[in-house]
Order: C-alpha cells, then sequence, then structure tokens
C-alpha cells in the first residue's frame, strides 16, 4: 500500500499492530526558544503575506516548511534532509513523505542512510489523513532501520501549524499540542529538540 492510502493514523496501528497515545513528548518548560535569524523571519513574513492561499502541495512545502527545517539542519551538519524520495519497504508498504531526514551517510552525500525523522504536509489541513501518511512512513523507516529499538520522529504540518509525533516500537505516541509560525521562536526551540532527540 502506499502511504497515502491510510487515511488516519487507526489505519496504520490497526495493520501494524500498533498502540496510540497522546502524550507529552517533551517538558514545555524545558524547550528552549531559538530567536529565528533576520533573514528566516524575512523570508518567512514574505512568503505568508506573498503567496496565493491556494497555492500548490509543492509550493507551501519550499516556501513554509523546507526554510524552517534547512535552518535547524545548519546546526546538525551530521544529519541530511531528503526532498521528496521514495521510501520503499515492500509492495505493502511504499511512499513519498515530503521530507525525510536521515544520519548523514559515511558513504557520502549521494548515499541514503537511516531514516531518522519523517515530515508530511497536512493538505488541505487535513491532520488525520496526514498523520495517517506519517506514520505510514514511519513504519517504513523502521523496518529499513531493521531496529525496533530505534525511535522515529514524524511531523505533520500546514506550513503554519506544526504536530509532533514519535513511533518508539510498536507505541505511537501523538505530542497533545500544536506549535504556529505565530510563536517561530519556540517553534524553533522544538524542532532543535526533534533535531537533538534524532541523534540519540
Amino acid at each position: 500500500m502506499s502511504f497515502s492510502d491510510f487515511k488516519s493514523a487507526n489505519s496504520v496501528a490497526e495493520k501494524y499492530n500498533l498502540t496510540i497515545q497522546r502524550q507529552l513528548l517533551f517538558d514545555h518548560a524545558a524547550i528552549t526558544p531559538i530567536p529565528p535569524h533576520a533573514f528566516l523571519q524575512q523570508t518567512l513574513e514574505f512568503e505568508v503575506t506573498h503567496q496565493p492561499s491556494n497555492m500548490t502541495e509543492y509550493g507551501l512545502c519550499e516556501s513554509l516548511i523546507y526554510p524552517l527545517l534547512r535552518d535547524m539542519w545548519m546546526n546538525y551538519p551530521q544529519l541530511q534532509i531528503w526532498s521528496h524520495v521514495p521510501l520503499m519497504v515492500d509492495d505493502d508498504l511504499n511512499g513519498i513523505p515530503d521530507y525525510i531526514i536521515t544520519e548523514k551517510s559515511p558513504q557520502g552525500l549521494e548515499s541514503f542512510d537511516r531514516p531518522l525523522l519523517t515530515v508530511v504536509e497536512a493538505k488541505r489541513d487535513n491532520f488525520v489523513e496526514g498523520w495517517g501518511q506519517c506514520l505510514a512512513g514511519m513504519v517504513a523507516a523502521q523496518k529499513l532501520n531493521q531496529s525496533v529499538n530505534r525511535k522515529v520522529y514524524g511531523i505533520v504540518t500546514t506550513g503554519q501549524v506544526w504536530e509532533f509525533g514519535l513511533l518508539h516500537g510498536s507505541q505511537f505516541t501523538l505530542h497533545p499540542f500544536k506549535f504556529s509560525l505565530v510563536q517561530l521562536d519556540l517553534l524553533l526551540g522544538v524542532l532543535g529538540w526533534l533535531f537533538h532527540a534524532s541523534l540519540t
């Protein structure tokens, strides 16, 4: 099945025998807000005030999602961001997340290493379907890593609103709070926590 065939996290959980819980992934008091660089702030402000409301999903990824991921990536050169790269496990599980974050391969930039985090755009603001696709991608990442003990993180986002999850073993945890561009420094702090956690 393609990731897009899963219409909710529950549908993935039923197929792959996962349990789902809503629980804090981190203590909000422990998140240190990260002030955005002036260029990032200006770029995002320009995008949200000049882009049409019916922007394509690729346009949304390029204009709002990737700049935030790239800004955080610059602090973690041991990671690699891949855009729209297929995750192929078998005929029963395959798809293309919007972004995949992996460890940087010792074989060089062209080699795809262990996937640690998948990012999916919530198309038409539909987070339920977004988590179906994202969790399917997280299961695929877990299988490619050949270890259920390796944590795999997930993000579903409209570009302006962001949600976070974790797959560890057969347990999927969805963080119960959303974050947004309105509090950009806090969102960057959470992304910093997530990038760091992906490496541990």
